[in-house]
Formats: structure tokens, sequence, C-alpha cells
């Protein structure tokens, strides 16, 4: 799968219009309609900025990364790789959190695993608190 098709697969999978991508991405709408239509190989500024806005890395979007994985199983996996970067969690939550990345049920966004992580801190707080 070439570049330009994973940018259009992702953004139909996060239910995003190329007007709403582009806008996120601090592209142009021509720009991602460009891309997606095999017309234009991004730039390398252009990749990130998309990529940033897809919660992926351009390592995935390149197929250099995940690329052997379903769609889910890899969109999990990529926005958790961001969370564990912006979250900084000790070494034993971040294994956790990629056994969980390996579930169906992972969470497939950075929203997702900040979600995920905040209900399971509540949850280890209620138990402490029990009698």
């Amino acid at each position: 799968m070439t570049v330009n098709e994973r940018v259009k697969q992702v953004r139909e999978y996060r239910r995003l219009s190329s007007t709403q991508l582009a806008r996120t991405a601090g592209v142009s709408a021509a720009e991602i309609s460009l891309i997606e239509r095999q017309m234009r190989r991004p730039k390398t500024e252009t990749l990130q900025k998309i990529a940033a806005a897809l919660e992926v890395s351009t390592s995935y979007l390149l197929s250099e990364l995940n690329a052997n994985l379903p769609l889910e199983e890899a969109l999990a996996k990529e926005a958790l790789q961001i969370f564990l970067r912006d979250a900084k969690p000790t070494p034993e939550e971040a294994r956790l959190l990629r056994e969980i990345a390996e579930k169906p049920s992972a969470p497939q966004d950075v929203k997702g695993w900040h979600d995920l992580v905040a209900n399971l801190s509540a949850f280890r707080e209620s138990l402490r608190q029990s009698p």
C-alpha cells in the first residue's frame, strides 16, 4: 500500500472528511486531495503534519511499521506509542498497556488511551479506599 492510499484509508477509518483532516493537519484541502488521488507524494513536513492529525507515525504511513497488522490493531499500537511518549508511564505500566494493545478491544486513538488510564487509576484508587 502506498503512503497515499494509507493516508486515505486511515482518514476514512477515523471518519474524517478530507477538509477536517486538512484543517487538523494545517494543510490545504487541495493538498490532501492531491495526495489521496496519488497525484502528489507528500513532502516530509506535510507527511509529519498528516501523521500527527491521524494519530499515527510517519513510519506507519510509509508502511515501515505495523504495516502487516490489521488496521484496527495497527491504529491501537500507533495511538499507544503516541500516548506513551507523552504520558511517560513507569516501565510496568507501559508493559501492561502494550499487553492491552494486543486485545481486539484496545483503544484506537490517543484519547481512548487517556480515558482507559484515567479509569484504571480511578479503579485502583477506589480499591485502596474500600474497607
